[in-house]
């Protein structure tokens, strides 16, 4: 593998990342129309899944797409310097998170994402539905050069 590439992160790595991050950018589709979305996540490692706080109003686009996104992708990266670097994309699919979880997945969120969330709404947070999805990743790539990482070559 090519260092300006860097290097697969292992398991370990690439959960640690997730939990701590909070942050990305998650991709959702509809009718071949691709509608992306920064987003605060948390990552729930004993699911294996990333969780999400929807703040929707009626019309909304993100309604839209995650009603008809089969597969979602989900970006989170740190970028310090072109030789310290990480990025994580996780894919699988959204739905919303079943009744019986929402005080658990609410306190993960609380952990992470909460602190995460930017408050970037026009209106009140208040008047906005809150819907809680879940992401159970199906495939995930974990990339990265940073302090500590072995540079392996192929």
């Amino acid at each position: 593998m090519s260092r300006e590439i860097g290097v697969e992160m292992d398991e370990y790595e690439t959960e640690e990342f997730l939990k701590g991050r909070g942050l990305g950018v998650l991709g959702l589709s509809k009718d071949g129309e691709a509608y992306t979305i920064p987003i605060a996540f948390a990552y729930d490692d004993e699911g294996g899944r990333c969780i999400f706080r929807f703040l929707m109003s009626e019309g909304s686009l993100k309604r839209q797409f995650v009603a008809e996104t089969d597969v979602a992708s989900l970006t989170a990266y740190e970028w310090r310097t072109k030789n310290e670097w990480k990025s994580v994309v996780a894919k699988g699919p959204v739905r919303p998170v079943p009744d019986d979880d929402l005080a658990r997945v609410a306190a993960l969120f609380s952990d992470v994402g909460e602190e995460s969330a930017l408050e970037v709404f026009n209106s009140p947070i208040s008047e906005y539905e809150t819907v809680w999805y879940e992401m159970d990743i199906s495939e995930i790539t974990a990339r990265g050069r940073f302090p500590g990482i072995k540079e392996r070559s192929d």
